[in-house]
């Protein structure tokens, strides 16, 4: 089997002007299962289980990485948005940097742009700290006969990593999250990265807002019990735009990124129908391709708390997003 013409084959599927959801679902499988059978890794033993932590989070073990596949709606907006920025890029410079941090063992979210633009001047960086998913990566690559197309490999921890001189990414891609920015380096890697690019960098995922909300059972017609949700007020976000606001701050003296509290008063008309808290996750990839609540296990409602035997008063919830070895929106309800 010629590789690189059957992984051209099967992800050109996503690059279609009609959208064919259970088309492009089914390439996907497709896409993991040549990707694992490429890379000729057991992936499934217990050291590719194993997270490596660090005082900011965690890098996911080369079995979750790889695994992330399998959120399909997730792994095709991401290229599709990827797409877009490139397009947007092309328009504007007769070459492009890309640079992803935190490939996991396959670069899956970039190696489709390898192909599909092979006859552009676009060099790649491919930043993963992981050791056993860098050396799954640079195997992967090197099969698949990559290795002429101007592709780097750095192995080092993006939340650290400096940019050499002349070093000028164009597009920076990190998918490195858990739904409710939980655990792992997103917001570290972002802002690393992002203090050192141009202005007109374009980071991907482009925005992610993390909200206070409600949730209530109801039954359908069909008597189907269904959860819906309703956003009450949006508490952190990643993005330039805050990045550059007040709400993130930076103290160079404890060398720790801070950002601002805030409080949430959840109204005892909006707590009458609901029956938990919880952490809503939004992302916005690029443009107006988007994640949307429980449309990915990224968006996927935190809970937090049962409210269902509230006497319906009032209730304030303070929150605050921290980084440390457990990244997370702390709470307390009061």
């Amino acid at each position: 089997m010629n590789l690189k013409k059957e992984l051209q084959r099967i992800t050109s599927v996503f690059f279609e002007d009609t959208k064919d959801y259970s088309k492009s679902f089914s390439a996907l499988k497709k896409y993991k299962k040549l990707l694992l059978g490429i890379s000729n890794e057991t992936i499934n033993n217990e050291e590719h289980r194993n997270n490596v932590l660090f005082e900011n989070g965690i890098a996911i073990g080369t079995l979750w990485a790889a695994n992330c596949l399998d959120d399909l709606v997730r792994t095709l907006k991401f290229i599709i948005g990827i797409n877009i920025a490139i397009q947007e890029k092309i328009q504007q410079k007769d070459s492009l940097h890309i640079l992803y941090a935190g490939t996991g063992p396959f670069a899956s979210l970039i190696l489709p742009f390898i192909l599909k633009y092979a006859d552009l001047n676009i060099t790649y960086t491919l930043l993963e700290v992981n050791p056993l998913s860098f050396e799954t990566l640079k195997s992967t690559i090197k099969k698949l006969g990559f290795e002429t197309n101007n592709i780097n490999f750095i192995n080092q921890d993006a939340t650290k990593y400096q940019f050499p001189k002349n070093f000028s990414p164009d597009i920076i891609i990190s998918e490195t999250m858990q739904r409710a920015l939980d655990s792992e380096q997103q917001v570290s890697i972002f802002y690393n990265l992002m203090r050192q690019s141009d202005s007109d960098t374009i980071f991907i995922p482009e925005k992610i807002t993390l909200a206070i909300g409600t949730g209530s059972s109801k039954v359908k017609k069909t008597d189907i019990q269904q959860k819906c949700y309703l956003k009450h007020n949006n508490v952190f976000e990643v993005s330039k735009k805050a990045m550059n606001s007040n709400d993130w701050l930076f103290e160079k003296t404890s060398n720790k990124l801070d950002f601002t509290k805030k409080h949430t008063v959840l109204k005892e008309e909006e707590l009458s129908t609901a029956s938990e808290i919880v952490v809503m996750t939004e992302i916005t990839i690029y443009r107006n391709e988007k994640l949307i609540i429980n449309e990915s296990g990224l968006t996927i409602p935190k809970y937090i708390k049962d409210v269902s035997d509230n006497k319906k008063e009032s209730l304030t919830i303070k929150s605050q997003y921290v980084i440390g070895s457990e990244p997370k929106l702390e709470l307390k309800i009061v």
